[in-house]
């Protein structure tokens, strides 16, 4: 909502300046440094700041401004968040810069930095990454002070004074922490200071409630990736809005998938109609049936060149397929469905071991093994298709490759698509084998799990299925099984993940300092990766908290 009439800029201020004052009587701070942001839905939001001692004579200040951008237009931005600077330290440069090169997850230094002790020139942390003032060049390499991004953004934000930095001749820097507030609907929402949650909003409301309507938000922003033709837009970096090129045939597939999901917690005719044109695409572009009622996805290195067939392609499109007929109650890819699953078991022996990848066209072996994820997906889906297409041999066909899973010992993967599909196996084969390699699954793995400081929304996926199957354990009063579960334990980090999760979703507060705000709102993002918004991370994201929503307890 955006401040239009005199009395809710009135109602504003006062809350501002309420906040900042009660925010200064708790906090020792020997200087006032106000960040105002601000900004519309188009454009990279403008950062303005100063400095004084007294916190009176900066909100002064700040509301000189609030009140000549009310009288010009008279409105305010729709993006106004404002900062307020603490835990000042005077730093070496060489140990910031280090630290930014070595740390363990890119993109993770959290404080601001002021290369003046007067705060003549300083930066928002949001700011540093939103200009790529810190970046890298992919996720496996180190960040870096980046010093033409740097004098490139003091040029338009500092106009006026003509001034740049060198890297080189800097002796000190000062870091900060900042308490924050953003305006949205007629109140100031506080957000989050230090460390990995910083920048993002407290909770206003009910989690669950929360949560669904972050579901909500996301199918939009996701079936807006759409193309008229049914491709999505893969993806993209959005500091400054440059997009990802290549294409995958497996997450196009599990992408429309998740997105057919939505429709359990929102029925929404538009997203349906998305997913259609989606599924469509798939079949026309990448299907083919090399013998009768047998058929394959192709994949490859470019759109243009499909020189591959995948097992994870033919998994990831009779999910999708299978989730439309669920959902929809049609049978319409029926057939299809069937001669995928048809498909996947040509890439199996009669032992349940599983060949990756073939050659297209010629079908030769090209990798017996190419990523664990394939397998666990192969196995659901056939789970999938026989929940609604009851066929013993689609079931036997899991129960091969199970053996071979227990007997690899594939718990060590601790993969979200493994807990899935035992998850749907001990639906139908409630036996204590199958209980136990879920169990295994993610047991070992909870340590990492809760001190993981990256989103990694699989988790969240991969616990959600274990908690299913550990209630089914408890419902047929397996005890010597449940105790071997961590329960409570679990529960606890499900929590724990439902709310950690949120620190990759693209709020308006954090979407406000990228290049086009518009086109990243509300979509869910990797921060260690260049803040990379790509099709596959909605989908994980989507899935793990709609399971959420419905299932926790």
């Amino acid at each position: 909502m955006i401040v239009t009439s005199n009395e809710e800029f009135k109602h504003l201020k006062k809350h501002i300046k309420e906040y900042f004052e009660r925010i200064a009587r708790h906090t020792n701070m020997s200087k006032t440094v106000l960040f105002y942001s601000y900004g519309d839905r188009e454009n990279r939001c403008q950062v303005w700041n100063s400095s004084y001692l007294e916190l009176n004579n900066a909100l002064n200040q700040l509301f000189e401004i609030l009140d000549h951008q009310f009288a010009i237009n008279q409105q305010l931005n729709e993006y106004i968040k404002i900062d307020c600077a603490y835990n000042i330290q005077k730093e070496d440069w060489q140990k910031i810069d280090q630290a930014i090169k070595t740390q363990q997850h890119n993109n993770h230094y959290r404080k601001g930095l002021s290369f003046d002790e007067k705060f003549t020139i300083c930066f928002l942390e949001q700011e540093l990454y939103g200009r790529a003032i810190i970046r890298g060049l992919s996720y496996d390499q180190p960040n870096y002070f980046d010093q033409d991004n740097l004098n490139s953004t003091l040029e338009y934000k500092y106009s006026n004074q003509n001034t740049s930095i060198q890297f080189k001749q800097l002796e000190y820097t000062w870091t900060f922490d900042t308490y924050a507030v953003f305006y949205e609907n007629g109140q100031l929402i506080p957000l989050q200071s230090q460390f990995t949650e910083n920048g993002v909003r407290y909770l206003t409301s009910d989690k669950k409630t929360h949560i669904k309507d972050i579901i909500k938000k996301n199918a939009s922003f996701l079936s807006s990736q759409i193309a008229q033709d049914g491709k999505y837009n893969y993806g993209f970096f959005p500091a400054y809005d440059r997009s990802i090129r290549s294409y995958n045939t497996v997450r196009h597939c599990t992408t429309t998938y998740s997105l057919l999901e939505t429709l359990i917690i929102d029925k929404n005719d538009t997203v349906l109609g998305r997913c259609k044109l989606a599924i469509e695409y798939a079949l026309q572009h990448f299907y083919v049936e090399i013998q009768p009622n047998q058929a394959y996805m192709l994949d490859g290195s470019t759109p243009e060149d499909l020189d591959e067939i995948k097992l994870g392609a033919n998994a990831a499109a009779l999910l999708m397929l299978t989730k439309y007929q669920e959902i929809t109650g049609e049978t319409t890819y029926l057939n299809q469905a069937l001669a995928l699953a048809k498909g996947i078991q040509s890439m199996m022996n009669s032992e349940g071991e599983t060949s990756h990848v073939l050659h297209y066209p010629s079908l030769e072996l090209k990798e017996k093994f190419r990523i664990i994820y394939y397998d666990g997906e192969a196995a659901l889906a056939l789970l999938r298709l026989y929940q609604l297409h009851s066929d013993e041999h689609l079931l036997n066909s899991v129960k091969l490759m199970f053996e071979r899973f227990i007997q690899e010992k594939y718990e060590r993967y601790h993969d979200h698509w493994l807990s899935y599909c035992t998850n749907e196996l001990t639906k139908i084969c409630a036996e204590e084998k199958y209980f136990l390699f879920g169990i295994k699954n993610y047991v070992r793995h909870m340590i990492f799990i809760r001190n993981r400081k990256t989103t990694y929304s699989t988790l969240l996926e991969m616990m959600m299925s274990a908690y299913l199957m550990v209630n089914r354990i408890k419902e047929l009063g397996l005890n010597d099984i449940l105790e071997k579960a961590h329960f409570e334990d679990l529960k606890k980090l499900i929590e724990f993940r439902a709310e950690f999760q949120r620190t990759g979703f693209l709020y308006p507060e954090v979407a406000m300092y990228m290049a086009c705000p518009e086109k990243v709102l509300h979509a869910f993002y990797v921060r260690h990766d260049r803040f990379r918004v790509r099709i596959d991370d909605q989908e994980h994201n989507l899935s793990g908290y709609i399971a959420y929503v419905q299932h926790f307890n």
